[in-house]
């Protein structure tokens, strides 16, 4: 939530040096004011009635006055003794009002914890002043969120802004909190505390791991759809805000969560959704993957597999696949054969599974008041059969189509999750929500296996590892203007027994599996040694 503008000009008078006099000069003439009405009343003993004006306007403005102080008295035993059930009053008092006696100043947000209780994110005391403050700086700083008096409020802190301030009374727990507060004013009281779905350990070494490339990783538990990590880099410390981040003039756009706000061509993962949606409309077949690549008409460019190129730049051809099936193109990340498979799935049954896994709707990975932790909706394309080139270039993850690497992600849980789509959460109180089925147990359980061959004989060899067998697929998606690819890579983990859907994305990073695939390797490579993923 940025500032509100019409309010900013409070900011710069109430911190100015000079507001201690000038409040000094309010207060006395509200009490001169005040004094003046009292003493100059019109006094008359004569009856009151219309046909008196000066004793009849002597009570009506006595009766105004009255009635305007008893609601100043209310109002003000309203906040002392409820006050911070109202938020939208609380933030108010907390941004424009610096007087030290300021009860606003005494409402401290409870901590933000992750899965296991390690603190993320607390409200301590130092000489009086309560400052919200964020244990690890940037790490999580696109899901923590931040609460700042002049900045406002986003990610978990802005949706569960209430929980965190003790104002949903439904608990015992909460009860007592407001209690110590109506008994000892000064005893700074702390709302309850709020745990996440974040696993801490996966998140500092997916953030190390990431490094100072731009990209996202996501790690989504497969049975209920817990945000176990949600790394984007580049990120920002909820510590230390400043004007240039909200002005645009900051380089990189830190505040954008690209986990699940960034729009990227998808590539090659995206065509685990396409044999999804093939298997599950019964395809058995095989198709032909000549060299010269497939088109519909001479008037639109060939669509190529990227070993033909890679051919070509060493002065030599190539001869094609030959004809393959399902497995060995995805194993082989065939753009030809990919092409050929979604044009006769036809954009009907494509379209269903787009929405069978929720990339048309856009939806809160917290329900709170305040949806500032919101997955985009991908831009999926009007598909029509009498356009099989616009599904051609649909089917290999180009063309116009864009999405997050939360929704990636998504498609590999449903795989893994014999084809059910469980919405991704932060909140532990709402999880196993589904949103769809992408395909049947059968067609779900055939793609899983093709999809461990990728790593064991494809374009994921280097995925490989004795301790964590590992389905996945790997993506590399052309960006335009003569710029590097995306590099994306997609999975889930153990194969038998699925427990962990993840996605990487590197911006530019060229081959999936030359960038983002070692990442994924690292990070799950890291948890079984030290001990934070259990098998």
């Amino acid at each position: 939530m940025l500032p509100n503008p019409s309010l900013d000009f409070l900011q710069q008078i109430l911190t100015d040096p000079a507001w201690s006099h000038l409040a000094w000069v309010f207060r006395w003439g509200f009490l001169l004011g005040f004094g003046s009405l009292l003493l100059f009343f019109p006094r008359s003993k004569s009856p009151v009635s219309p046909q008196n004006p000066r004793r009849f306007l002597s009570r009506f403005w006595a009766f105004w006055l009255v009635l305007f102080l008893l609601l100043i008295c209310f109002r003000q035993a309203q906040w002392q003794l409820m006050g911070r059930q109202n938020e939208d009053f609380i933030a108010f008092m907390q941004r424009y009002d610096r007087r030290e006696f300021n009860p606003a100043h005494r409402v401290r947000a409870g901590k933000i914890l992750d899965r296991r209780g390690e603190i993320l994110a607390y409200s301590p005391l130092s000489d009086q002043v309560i400052r919200r403050h964020y244990r690890f700086g940037p790490v999580a700083s696109h899901a923590i969120g931040y609460n700042h008096p002049v900045y406002g409020l986003t990610g978990i802190e802005a949706a569960a802004r209430k929980d965190l301030l003790g104002q949903d009374l439904d608990l015992k727990d909460d009860w007592a909190v407001l209690g110590a507060e109506l008994l000892n004013r000064e005893g700074y009281a702390e709302g309850p505390h709020v745990f996440t779905t974040l696993d801490l350990n996966m998140q500092l070494r997916a953030s190390e791991l990431l490094g100072d490339r731009k990209g996202a990783v996501v790690v989504l538990d497969i049975q209920n759809g817990a945000v176990l990590c949600m790394v984007s880099h580049p990120d920002f410390d909820p510590n230390r805000l400043y004007g240039g981040l909200f002005s645009g003039k900051t380089s990189g756009a830190p505040l954008l969560n690209r986990a699940v706000a960034g729009q990227y061509p998808p590539g090659s993962v995206f065509k685990v959704l396409i044999a999804a949606a093939a298997l599950q409309n019964g395809f058995k077949g095989s198709y032909d993957t000549p060299p010269e690549g497939y088109t519909n008409s001479p008037a639109n460019p060939r669509i190529r597999d990227h070993e033909y190129y890679a051919a070509k730049e060493k002065g030599r051809s190539w001869r094609g696949h030959g004809r393959i099936d399902l497995g060995t193109a995805l194993a082989e990340s065939s753009n030809v054969f990919f092409a050929q498979l979604g044009v006769e799935t036809g954009a009907e049954n494509l379209l269903r599974a787009c929405h069978a896994v929720g990339l048309h709707r856009s939806f809160s990975l917290w329900q709170g008041d305040e949806a500032t932790l919101t997955v985009k909706a991908a831009h999926v394309p009007d598909l029509k059969d009498s356009q099989p080139y616009e599904i051609a270039q649909f089917s290999i993850g180009q063309g116009s189509l864009l999405m997050s690497p939360m929704q990636v992600a998504m498609i590999s849980a449903a795989v893994a999750n014999k084809g059910w789509v469980n919405r991704p959460s932060l909140n532990p109180k709402t999880l196993g929500v589904p949103l769809g089925r992408l395909c049947g147990p059968a067609a779900a359980d055939q793609l899983k296996w093709m999809m461990y061959k990728v790593v064991q004989e494809g374009t994921g060899r280097r995925m490989r590892m004795a301790e964590l067998p590992v389905a996945a697929k790997t993506g590399t998606a052309q960006t335009g203007g003569g710029q590097a690819s995306h590099a994306w890579f997609t999975g889930f983990a153990p194969v038998s027994k699925p427990r962990w859907a993840f996605c990487v994305l590197v911006e530019q990073g060229g081959y999936g599996s030359a960038s983002a695939l070692p990442i994924a390797r690292d990070l799950f490579r890291s948890g079984i040694k030290e001990g934070w993923l259990k098998l």
